[in-house]
């Protein structure tokens, strides 16, 4: 099977002979500076746009990019399903099934309609807009039976009738439902409460 990967020829060579480290970068930068004054031309337009052209490299994004790839190649034929996950790359490749239930959570919903989270919206349809935690039915096929607490420690439950089929089914078996909470959405609460890379983008974007 060929897989096709997508990157300028900067993010190839960072991907092949990998990224300066930031001790190298200042390195390279003091070395210019050195050379130029040591050839007399500190203060000419030569070497203030060589100083320039090094400044305006986005290393950042390159490093970005990159990781997203190499995220994108190790996870790149795990099932989409409900199923435990706790790796970053796994959310950030995550299928439509595995997004659909991941954007069920409130806190997930509502950062990804304030726009503070990309919310793999490539290809999530989002059908619930507007529709948070006990208004939205994906939410209600999650929590539906489970035990959960309030902020005081009590214990209750809720259940939704109108989930059941005939034959009193829901679309989430037990097992389902607590892989969801206590799984998926907590590990992806923990890297939305490390505030750096962006689980939900498939680009690897930040928070």
């Amino acid at each position: 099977m060929a897989i096709a990967m997508y990157a300028d020829d900067s993010e190839f060579r960072a991907i092949q002979y990998g990224m300066p480290r930031s001790e190298d970068r200042r390195a390279i930068r003091q070395r210019l500076e050195d050379t130029a004054r040591q050839f007399g031309i500190l203060d000419s337009d030569l070497y203030q746009r060589a100083r320039e052209r090094f400044d305006s490299f986005d290393f950042d994004r390159i490093e970005r990019k990159v990781d997203a790839l190499k995220r994108k190649v190790t996870h790149l034929f795990d099932k989409d399903e409900i199923r435990p996950m706790w790796r970053i790359g796994q959310f950030q490749q995550a299928g439509f099934e595995q997004a659909r239930w991941l954007m069920a959570n409130p806190r997930t919903q509502r950062l990804y309609e304030k726009d503070m989270i990309h919310g793999w919206r490539d290809f999530l349809t989002h059908d619930y807009n507007g529709r948070i935690g006990d208004d939205n039915p994906d939410y209600q096929e999650v929590v539906n039976g489970l035990v959960q607490y309030t902020e005081e420690g009590n214990a209750f439950f809720v259940e939704y009738p109108l989930l059941y089929d005939e034959d009193m089914r829901t679309q989430l078996t037990f097992g389902q439902q607590t892989t969801i909470r206590d799984s998926m959405w907590a590990n992806f609460e923990t890297f939305l409460d490390e505030g750096l890379d962006d689980p939900s983008s498939p680009e690897n974007s930040s928070l």
